[in-house]
């Protein structure tokens, strides 16, 4: 029972320290982050139900932005959202970094950050392979092949990211699986632990 009751504390605290409300210091970063999380989450929901991996990638976003109603604000709204939180998680990086808040006790926290920063990549990227277009094909091939370098274990690791992309479409039900199930579950696992971690470190404490 203590234990719940220190998370739900941690979560929701009776006091917080009045530095820690000045928007000029954190600049809501990770709040916005979160937002475009969450606005992507829906959003991709949404497109589920009309897009197809593989072959047919390309042609049924087209039938999402042309024909499905309200299909290209929805198809806009989660494409300029993953772009909004690869910039504002890049953006919060550097402002941890600015104002040295990757320090002792929260070094946990930052290694927590540089994970999530990794999955927002990777998220982004398998999004770019998922429209089924040449370039994104071609993307997915660069990727393979440097993966494939990597002695022993770079085949398996590619089939396993990737499946067998080909030069025209970079979609696969492998990449559809990490974008749209693997990734943003374990990337919205560790966004709940990373939020719990900065107010059991103490919360946004300015220097």
């Amino acid at each position: 029972m203590n234990d719940t009751k220190n998370f739900v504390n941690h979560i929701r605290p009776r006091f917080v320290p009045e530095g820690a409300l000045r928007v000029l210091y954190t600049f809501c970063l990770g709040g916005v982050s979160f937002l475009a999380f969450i606005v992507l989450g829906v959003t991709g929901l949404l497109l589920m139900f009309h897009y197809q991996p593989g072959d047919n990638a390309f042609s049924s976003i087209l039938t999402i932005s042309s024909v499905i109603p309200y299909g290209g604000v929805i198809r806009n709204l989660h494409y300029w959202s993953g772009q909004l939180m690869v910039v504002t998680v890049n953006l919060h990086m550097l402002r941890v970094v600015w104002t040295h808040s990757y320090k002792p006790p929260k070094q946990l926290n930052w290694l927590v950050g540089v994970g999530l920063l990794i999955f927002v990549l990777f998220l982004d990227f398998t999004g770019y392979l998922l429209i089924g277009s040449q370039e994104s094909g071609a993307a997915a091939t660069v990727a393979v092949n440097i993966l494939e370098l990597i002695p022993v274990i770079g085949s398996g690791l590619a089939q396993i990211l990737f499946g067998e992309p080909s030069a025209l479409s970079g979609s696969t039900l492998v990449v559809y699986v990490w974008h749209c199930v693997a990734l943003p579950m374990v990337a919205f696992l560790l966004q709940l632990y990373h939020f719990w971690r900065v107010r059991r470190d103490g919360g946004v404490r300015p220097l």
